[in-house]
This record gives C-alpha cells, sequence and structure tokens, in this order.
C-alpha cells in the first residue's frame, strides 16, 4: 500500500513539473531561435551548434584544399577556371597597340614596332610586356595564396541558427557565399599585402610599371600617349587582390558542392551528419 502511494505521488509530481517545466523550455527555445527556427531545428535531428560546426569543418576543409590547389606551381596561370586576366584597360591598350599604327605622312609605323623599340631599352621587360605581366601576375597570385589561409580561417565567425538554416538549405554554394559576402572586405584589405610583397616578387609590379612608362615614351619625338589616348590603373595592387581572393572563393565553392553531393565520402562525422541530413539533401 505505502509502495503503491509512493508512485502515484511521484507520478503526480511528474506531471506537474512536466507542465511547469515544458512550457518554459519551449519559451526559452522561442525567445532564442523563433518559433519557425525551433520547429525546423527539432525536425532535423541536429542541434544549432551541430549545424554551425558542420557549416565551419565544411568551410575549413574547403579552404584547406584551395589554398592548397592555388599554391601549386601554376596554381592560378593554368587553371582557366580562376587564372587571373589583364584587367580590362590593360587589354584595352594592348589591343589597339597590336592593332593600330602612327601615321609618318607618306608612310606609318605601327604601335608595335613602338613597343618593341621601347622593350629594347626597358630592362624589366624580356620581349612580351603583357605576355611577362600575365605570367608574373598570376604567380604572384600564386605566392600569396598560403599566406591567405591563416586570414580566411580567423574570419570563421560564429553564425546565427537563422544563418547557418538558410545555408543548411540553401544553393550548392550557400555556405562559401555567406562566407564570401561576410568577410570579403575584411579579407581583401588583409590580404592585399601579401598580394603586393609576392607581385613585387614575381616582378609584375616593375612589368606593370613599365607598360605605363610606355605611354611617357617618345618615339621620334612623339610621346606614346598623344597616339594613344588609353589610360590604365596607377596600381595593379587592388585588382590583382581582388581576382586573387575571387580564385581562392571558386575553389572553396567547388569544394563545397563535392561536400553536398557526397557527404559520406569525407572523414568527418559532423560534415556526413550536418550534410547527409534531409534538409541539407533537399528533402
Amino acid at each position: 500500500m505505502c509502495l503503491m502511494i509512493t508512485f502515484a505521488v511521484l507520478n503526480i509530481k511528474f506531471r506537474v513539473m512536466k507542465k511547469i517545466i515544458m512550457p518554459v523550455l519551449f519559451v526559452v527555445l522561442s525567445i532564442n531561435f523563433g518559433c519557425d527556427e525551433l520547429s525546423e531545428v527539432l525536425d532535423l535531428g541536429l542541434t544549432e551548434g551541430e549545424i554551425v560546426e558542420g557549416l565551419k569543418a565544411a568551410l575549413d576543409l574547403g579552404l584547406n584544399t584551395s589554398v592548397a590547389t592555388a599554391s601549386l606551381d601554376d596554381g592560378y596561370l593554368k587553371n582557366e577556371a580562376i587564372k587571373i586576366l589583364l584587367p580590362p584597360e590593360v587589354q584595352a591598350l594592348q589591343s589597339e597597340i597590336e592593332t593600330g599604327s602612327f601615321n609618318l605622312g607618306i608612310t606609318s609605323v605601327s604601335y608595335q614596332t613602338i613597343l618593341d623599340a621601347y622593350v629594347a631599352i626597358s630592362p624589366e621587360i624580356d620581349a612580351d610586356p603583357f605576355e611577362e605581366l600575365s605570367q608574373a601576375m598570376n604567380k604572384g597570385a600564386e605566392q600569396a595564396a598560403d599566406k591567405a589561409l591563416p586570414i580566411f580561417k580567423s574570419s570563421l565567425t560564429s553564425m546565427s541558427v537563422i544563418d547557418a538554416l538558410e545555408i543548411l538549405k540553401g544553393s550548392e554554394t550557400a555556405a562559401t557565399d555567406y562566407f564570401y559576402n561576410s568577410t570579403s572586405p575584411s579579407l581583401i584589405a588583409a590580404f592585399q599585402p601579401d598580394v603586393k610583397n609576392a607581385l613585387d616578387q614575381t616582378k609584375a609590379n616593375a612589368i606593370y610599371n613599365s607598360i605605363a612608362g610606355f605611354l611617357n615614351y617618345e618615339y621620334l619625338g612623339v610621346k606614346v600617349s598623344s597616339l594613344i589616348d588609353q589610360q590604365i590603373p596607377s596600381s595593379l595592387d587592388g585588382y590583382a587582390t581582388q581576382k586573387a581572393t575571387d580564385g581562392l572563393f571558386y575553389l572553396v565553392g567547388e569544394e563545397e558542392k563535392k561536400i553536398r553531393a557526397n557527404p559520406l565520402d569525407w572523414a568527418s562525422d559532423i560534415i556526413a551528419k550536418v550534410f547527409g541530413s534531409s534538409e541539407a539533401q533537399g528533402g
């Protein structure tokens, strides 16, 4: 009899506590997540921490692999997806030189002939300044790439549960896009000194300055800038930094696609759990 009474009392206490605790728990979770997000987290069987951890793990993996790929010999130059092309203004100048000529009255001299004369007295250039610049610029990005890794990783800040859920259910590069949009300006500012140093080491900046100097070159007493009305940016650093960074993010996005497509292929339980969920797989 005493035992039955004890169980009855405990049952009453449990029901009372349940009535008190569950509403309180629901209110606390609702305040932190919002009703829609709370429902989705509970349905997923994933905690907020797991979702964020999985997304950060995927980005971390993507960064490691991408930087390693970009840092390979000719990692930029021979990868058409991330190869850094000459700035548009420089391409326009190159095109004008290759097709234009200077009229001397009864004859004319091609701009290419004038450029060849300039190259002959310019120690920074061996033959084709535009081709040399392209190679040196891509080599500079390659050399700077590994220096980007600690900068990128330090910017992997915590995500809110709302952001995490949107990323999880988003496009095949949603995590990369989020990271790019939330960190790009600060990353570029931090990365630019490394790119500049690399461009100095590969002589890309010296070659670029020589191309700019060509516009002030005098041929037969005529300044080239009076013949070719084409302005180019004063510096290559900002352009090269943006393109080098874009290339790395492109590679990170490609890694994210692979993870989303085959989450079980990766030696990471948290990546497999998060990206293998029905939400991540579009279920």
